[in-house]
């Protein structure tokens, strides 16, 4: 036999192996879902975890699916996600192993048919190659480990997913409510939740992880302080809770602490680009703002497609009276964003310094509708100044 002709069989097989394997694995979930949870829809993400601009969309029956356009190679990645929960965690367990157990049996049934039907010995190469591809996939997968971090969310292995649902057990139910809760911004009533489930799964790190950025979001402080305080006494806080703590500080105008905290997070992983994108706000409120541009340009460069950065040089550059080049980045931050209340603040200053009193006002109003919280008592002041001086000059 040609042996080029088993090396580019090789080649092939680990070449479509991986997309392969991530469309049977998220169908194995879907399946799961259809035959013991009934939802009404289920997205399939291949490719990606969650990305829909520009995928190639199908659908059949109640799968709908979004491969992600990365010609001539689909990412081995994917996500399945049901319209409806499954609060039962007996069933939970059965959907999380589903996707694993469902591409390692359809592998094996591809391997058994090659060698009983005495097939091409390079597709029999090819069918071994996917079932071992696949009995690798299954073990990867049931490692419990963080597969993606965000502000907003974590997506985890089936295995730490696996675990969780077996901690809280019987407290799943109220887990899934909080759940949807939090995505209808009802953060009291997920909160309560929450701690319900604490109350049967006490010191759950997963649960007080999502604790704790329920209660920031809801503007609960003292419910975050709590929750970091009662994590901290149980491990050593990793560089993503660091941040959370980072973030109540900031919160509660402590710029000395919130600095130190980012710091610390920077140095255990110098990629954050939320931590850089806070620490260079907290240097600028310092008037820091040639070590606030460093860390806030290498936010930008990390991802160009994060808008709040944007927002944060531009206002420090319109504070420093770079008015045009503050603006132009302002635009930017907009462009991707255009509900950014910094956004609005930093355009309040630029018009603040064209003494446009009009458009000052403008979007201190709109800065405050967007966010209630930020911080506008200085240039409400300086806005209240310009309209008696100009009122005097009439």
């Amino acid at each position: 036999m040609n042996d080029w002709a088993v090396i580019i069989v090789i080649y092939l097989a680990i070449f479509i192996s991986s997309p392969l394997i991530a469309i049977l694995h998220e169908l194995g979930h879907a399946f799961a879902y259809l035959i013991l949870t009934k939802p009404d829809k289920i997205d399939i993400y291949i490719g990606s975890y969650v990305f829909e601009k520009n995928a190639i969309q199908f659908k059949t029956g109640k799968i709908h699916f979004y491969i992600k356009r990365s010609f001539p190679f689909i990412k081995g990645i994917g996500l399945c996600r049901s319209s409806k929960p499954e609060s039962n965690y007996l069933k939970y367990v059965v959907i999380l192993l589903a996707g694993s157990f469902f591409t390692f049996l359809a592998a094996g049934v591809f391997a058994l048919i090659a060698f009983n039907t005495q097939a091409n010995l390079l597709l029999q190469i090819a069918c071994y190659i996917f079932l071992g591809l696949s009995a690798l996939s299954l073990l990867a997968n049931l490692v419990p480990r963080e597969i993606s971090k965000s502000y907003t969310d974590n997506l985890d292995s089936d295995g730490k997913q696996l675990l969780l649902a077996l901690n809280i057990k019987k407290a799943r139910p109220a887990y899934i409510e909080a759940l949807q809760d939090i995505r209808k911004k009802e953060y009291d009533s997920a909160i309560l939740k929450l701690k319900n489930v604490l109350t049967i799964a006490p010191h759950n790190q997963d649960v007080l992880r999502l604790l704790i950025v329920t209660s920031l979001n809801g503007k609960r402080y003292d419910e975050t302080a709590n929750a970091l305080v009662e994590l901290e006494s149980t491990s050593k806080l990793s560089p993503d809770i660091m941040f959370y703590k980072g973030c109540l500080q900031s919160s509660k105008l402590q710029h000395d602490e919130a600095i130190a905290t980012y710091s610390e997070v920077i140095k255990k992983d110098k990629n954050n680009v939320l931590a850089l994108n806070n620490i260079g706000y907290e240097l600028i409120e310092k008037g820091a703002h040639q070590v606030a541009k460093r860390a806030l340009d290498r936010a930008i460069k990390l991802n160009p497609k994060f808008d709040y950065p944007y927002s944060n040089l531009g206002y420090s550059k319109i504070v420093q009276g770079e008015i045009a080049e503050g603006k132009t980045l302002i635009d930017k931050c907009l462009s991707l964003n255009i509900n950014n209340a910094d956004a609005y603040k930093a355009l309040a200053v630029y018009y603040l310094k064209l003494k446009d009193v009009n458009q000052a006002k403008i979007n201190i109003d709109k800065a405050t509708e967007l966010d209630a919280d930020t911080d506008l008592v200085v240039y409400d002041k300086e806005l209240k100044l310009l309209q008696d001086q100009i009122g005097s000059q009439d």
